[in-house]
């Protein structure tokens, strides 16, 4: 047990120093490159300090392998902006004036609830007050809001954003909701000269009771 326990602390020390080297900027990003480096680090520190049959003299000199390669790799990619590119990606557009991309959600891998969970977790709730949303190399969203929007509402939501069409699909659950069936949402649909649902990218109804539509492309 105490020979464990002093392995615990020396490999500890050794992961401590090593994420100290590799520096505050890369755990902050924390893009693909960085997490895979890390979750490598976790993985070499963890065996020999399981296993005593081991020798910890291993397990430190695969960190600093891990971190001397990680060190080397930031330094030509802040020299060369394509090999920042290819390790890391670049940022992109999910919301472009206004306009859901849709071909870049395809291309992240970014559903359309998903993309509005976390607006909603950012604090918008209607898309029509969001100019642009960018989807940062690290995973997170940036988003740059309309000239109109206002966190404070001028009066009191009538209900929050709901949405009955997502990528060509009806919400029958949500129509149901607010006590209307696919008939009326097919003269919604006509008004706006959509024929079929499936041409609909997004469909919702907003907190005053506006529908919002935009359509596929």
């Amino acid at each position: 047990m105490v020979v464990v326990f002093l392995r615990s602390i020396v490999l500890y020390i050794a992961v401590l120093i090593s994420m100290r080297i590799m520096g505050k900027g890369e755990i902050a990003e924390m893009n693909c490159f960085d997490l895979v480096i890390t979750l490598l680090i976790a993985e070499v520190a963890s065996l020999p300090m399981e296993n005593n049959d081991i020798p910890m003299i291993n397990g430190i000199a695969a960190l600093t392998g891990l971190v001397a390669m990680q060190t080397i790799i930031s330094f030509l990619s802040l020299k060369f902006r394509k090999v920042s590119i290819v390790l890391s990606g670049k940022p992109s557009i999910l919301i472009n004036k206004g306009e859901i991309d849709y071909k870049e959600l395809k291309k992240e891998r970014v559903s359309i609830n998903e993309l509005l969970e976390q607006l909603r977790i950012q604090g918008y709730f209607n898309i029509k007050y969001i100019q642009y949303a960018i989807l940062e190399t690290d995973g997170s969203l940036s988003i740059v809001p309309t000239s109109n929007y206002n966190s404070t509402p001028s009066r009191p939501y009538y209900h929050l954003p709901i949405p009955l069409i997502l990528d060509g699909c009806v919400i029958k659950e949500n129509l149901k909701q607010i006590n209307k069936d696919e008939a009326w949402l097919d003269s919604i649909l006509k008004s706006h000269e959509i024929k079929k649902a499936k041409e609909v990218l997004l469909c919702i109804l907003d907190e005053y009771d506006k529908i919002l539509i935009q359509k596929k492309k």
